[in-house]
């Protein structure tokens, strides 16, 4: 169970890495902000799965500049 919270706390992407990118964004953590997107796609998975691409492509415009 240490290893599973472990990856999830990691900031590199899972997948397309939509919700590392969000939690950096806005400043969340990346576990429960991971933990989130997968409960919403548990619970709707045709809307949680249109709303994880829709963000894994505005996202990157968002990109804070340093």
């Amino acid at each position: 169970m240490v290893d599973f919270v472990e990856r999830l706390k990691d900031s590199s992407s899972l997948v397309c890495g939509v919700s590392a990118a969000m939690a950096d964004k806005f400043d969340w953590s990346c576990m429960w902000t991971r933990v989130v997107c997968a409960v919403a796609i548990f619970c709707n998975p045709a809307m949680g799965l249109l709303a994880y691409f829709v963000l894994a492509l505005v996202l990157p415009k968002w990109e804070k500049p340093y």
